[in-house]
């Protein structure tokens, strides 16, 4: 996500077939907050809860302008699934809506009305009628008033994947659904999945593939099915979690009239500069992971910052490299400065697929849509990586200022290296590693075996790998959602051209679904995953020179627009701005949730994207709250419960339940004939 493209969730994200067995699938400070002062949020937030008065509203938005969808054709899925089986698109309801191409200009479109089917997930197996005083009042408290109106509606905003992936994973929703007898809906994003408009001939098809756009998909989209329901006074409340949590907290300060509140997981929506994010977000996050803080160690930690300027000085010499390679398992002996460069990279890039990754329980969520199967990862996979020889202390002793990046790290009293930023040297001036049986090559060997043992907790997922090509890619696929997360930072891709004015017509539909085009339409620069290795984290070297500035590196940044050579499709804005300019005011940072309502947001400590989140309640109203989940990994409050599931993931869960109950409440006593 952000200025190259990287997918937020993490990576793009392919649809999961629907069969019965489907799996389940960044900190705003430098300084840490303890434990206890984060488990006490949770609970402050259910007290705050509990003592509310339940009258808070939010001011009446407006859908004015909107072309309301139209239904166009309705499937259930033929068959009943097993009586046991986990719920999934086996019982999705399937319809198609039609949406206008363009919300905010309908004339711009090919035809001034050009439109595309959206595709939703509907189940009304749990839809009931409430019971609940509030709702039984605003129908004037009579009986059969009461069994006139229908149940709440769960609704997901689907994110950018095919919707089939959030269906079969946000187990949060299916557990509420029969206890608040709810109708579930998932609807899918624009762009993606079967809702991808047919843009051939469409001048400038690209243009339409908005985050703003999606919103006002939703917007009409709800009323749509409350209409076609006849539940026009059913409270809506959305879900979502990573760029779907973005939608969901947004969905609600745009359309308050339309959704009543929402739970947004995940949802780095103060991730662009004018929020002044963190801009080694990312870094400091995956370190906390591989820390006790993260349920590690921190000699796991102290060996990883330790082991990247080992590996750069021990390469210098033949005898350094030697011992690289059979440490490292290497496919190829290291023979050169460049392979020594390509082990750092692929030493690194995998941690933020770890991080993301790092739920309780085995978990094919991240594999999977990274092309590897159902085969998952294991449980807590940042400790299963560093239980691989890294948790054991070497004897290595490291000494000087590592916020500084500036120290020296000892392998034994004879062979020290020196950090200066982004040179090492030794302290001698002799080769680091000069005989392959030294004691310090020894234990340099035993650092690089645990490091290895570690990369391929994610490289070697499916088994079959033997040994490590260091200059082959592994780090997420071809698209660009890993190369600035992942440990080496990219040189960015020049701006694609303008397209040509008098061939602004698509002849073929687009080779990447909806992010891509979202991040350069709307100029998404997220920048928490900009720098690394700069004093915060495992990470080295540092991707910045020493007196980097704020300012300098965010306006550095370009916005990933590449756009293809071929001309295919068109519709990319010509020139980037790495501000966010119109993401700032449009959504309105940090002083939209001050003016917001009926909203929970969640973090996990444990997840990269969390660096971007809304962290804490200061200056928040009393309605929308902030989550600090300390071994939380992405957006996993919304997943399916699971029995090893850390105990302040369990509460957020309770806290969001509760809030959910209280926004259904209220928006019965609202509720008129």
């Amino acid at each position: 996500m952000g200025v190259t493209g990287i997918g937020i969730g993490g990576p793009r994200r392919v649809a999961r077939p629907a069969a019965t067995g489907c799996s389940m699938v960044p900190m705003a400070t430098a300084r840490a907050v303890p434990t206890a002062v984060l488990l006490l949020s949770i609970a402050a937030a259910a007290a705050q809860l509990s003592a509310a008065a339940g009258t808070a509203s939010s001011a009446a938005g407006t859908s004015a302008g909107l072309r309301m969808p139209r239904m166009v054709q309705s499937r259930r899925h033929q068959g009943q699934p097993p009586a046991a089986h986990k719920p999934s698109t086996l019982d999705c309801e399937w319809k198609f809506y039609t949406q206008p191409l363009s919300h905010f200009s309908e004339g711009s479109t090919l035809g001034g009305n050009a439109s595309f089917s959206q595709r939703v997930c509907i189940i009304d197996k749990y839809w009931k009628s409430p019971t609940s005083t509030a709702a039984i009042a605003s129908r004037g408290g009579g009986g059969s008033a009461a069994g006139a109106l229908k149940g709440p509606i769960l609704f997901y905003t689907g994110n950018e994947s095919p919707i089939d992936e959030y269906v079969n994973n946000t187990g949060l929703m299916w557990s509420l659904a029969p206890k608040l007898g709810a109708l579930l809906v998932f609807a899918e994003h624009r762009y993606e999945g079967l809702s991808f408009p047919d843009v051939v001939g469409v001048p400038n098809c690209l243009s339409h593939c908005t985050s703003a756009e999606a919103l006002a998909d939703y917007a009409g989209l709800v009323t749509a099915i409350k209409d076609d329901l006849n539940a026009t006074s059913s409270p809506v409340i959305a879900f979502g979690g990573s760029y779907g949590g973005m939608l969901s907290a947004w969905l609600r300060m745009k359309y308050p009239n339309i959704v009543d509140g929402s739970i947004a997981a995940s949802a780095p929506i103060w991730s662009f500069p004018a929020s002044h994010p963190p801009l080694d977000g990312f870094g400091r996050t995956i370190t906390r992971g591989v820390s006790a803080a993260g349920g590690a160690t921190d000699t796991c930690r102290d060996n990883l910052i330790a082991v990247f300027p080992l590996i750069n000085e021990a390469g210098r010499s033949s005898a350094g490299r030697a011992v690289l390679s059979e440490a490292f398992q290497t496919c190829q002996p290291l023979q050169s400065l460049g392979d020594i460069e390509a082990l750092l990279h692929t030493a690194q890039a995998p941690w933020y697929l770890l991080a993301e990754g790092n739920y309780p329980f085995p978990s094919t969520y991240i594999p999977y849509s990274l092309g590897k199967g159902e085969t998952p990862l294991p449980a807590w996979p940042m400790r299963v990586a560093c239980a691989g020889g890294l948790n054991t202390d070497l004897g290595i002793s490291m000494a000087g200022n590592h916020s500084d990046v500036r120290y020296s790290i000892a392998l034994g009293p004879d062979s020290t290296a020196t950090v200066d930023w982004d040179v090492t040297a030794t302290a001698d001036g002799q080769p680091l590693i000069t005989n392959t049986t030294s004691t310090e090559a020894k234990t340099l060997w035993q650092l690089v075996r645990g490091l290895s043992n570690a990369i391929l907790t994610w490289n070697n997922i499916s088994g079959d790998v033997h040994c490590i090509d260091v200059h082959a890619r592994d780090d997420g696929g071809d698209d660009d959602d890993h190369d600035h997360a992942a440990g080496v930072t990219l040189p960015p891709a020049p701006a694609a051209p303008p397209p040509p004015v008098q061939q602004p017509v698509c002849t073929a539909r687009d080779k990447q679904p909806s992010w891509q085009p979202i991040i350069c339409n709307e100029h998404w620069n997220q920048v928490i995953y900009k720098l690394q290795g700069i004093g915060n984290d495992i990470f080295w070297p540092p991707n910045a020179p020493r007196n980097w500035s704020y300012a300098n590196e965010v306006t550095q940044a370009n916005n990933g627009c590449r756009g293809w050579d071929d001309g295919a499709v068109r519709g990319y804005p010509a020139t980037n701005d790495p501000l966010s300019h119109w993401v700032h005011e449009y959504y309105g940072g940090k002083k939209s949730t001050q003016a917001a309502s009926n909203i929970v947001f969640s973090n996990g400590q444990l997840d990269p994207w969390s660096s971007g989140g809304v962290l804490t309640n200061t200056s928040l109203p009393s309605s929308v709250i902030a989550l600090l989940l300390p071994l939380g990994a992405h957006h996993l409050d919304l997943m399916f419960e699971d029995p090893a599931d850390p105990p302040d993931v369990t509460q957020a869960r309770e806290v969001e339940e509760a809030h959910i109950r209280k926004w259904i409440a209220e928006a019965y006593s609202r509720s008129t004939l």
